[in-house]
């Protein structure tokens, strides 16, 4: 009878480890599916990440192409400008010649380039945000 008293205990025990491991298992599994739903809401996440990384990268090309544009544009107006000086020049070359002044029109030229020389100088002694500068 002893013999079966122990292996009754042994059982018992053995019950009790089995139904401690069984509890462990249930509570490793509730644990796995928490991390589940925080690795599903982490995905989200990263997801609403990478949709504004997209929407930042298509500002920044819209961006590099309005730079491009802006750069073409400043080179036209460069031209522009160039061609609007050479005609201040003959323009003002012509007047001094009516009033009687016998100028070359590169003296004429060299005059303006003094002129926008002087005001740059001034300029560049003063902040851009001065209003004086202007």
């Amino acid at each position: 009878m002893k013999n079966i008293e122990e292996i009754l205990q042994k059982l018992l025990a053995e019950q009790d480890f089995l139904k401690e491991m069984q509890g462990r298992i249930v509570e490793n599994y509730d644990i796995m599916i928490q991390n589940q739903q925080q690795n599903a809401d982490n995905h989200e996440v990263v997801i609403h990440n990478q949709a504004t990384i997209i929407r930042n990268q298509e500002i920044i090309v819209n961006n590099q192409i309005n730079i491009v544009r802006n750069q073409k544009q400043i080179a036209q107006n460069q031209i522009q400008l160039e061609v609007i000086l050479q005609t201040q020049a003959q323009v003002l070359n012509l007047l001094k010649k009516i009033s009687g002044e016998n100028e070359t029109l590169e003296a004429t030229a060299q005059s303006i380039e003094n002129l926008i020389s002087v005001k740059q100088e001034n300029m560049n002694s003063k902040p851009l945000n001065d209003p004086s500068s202007l």
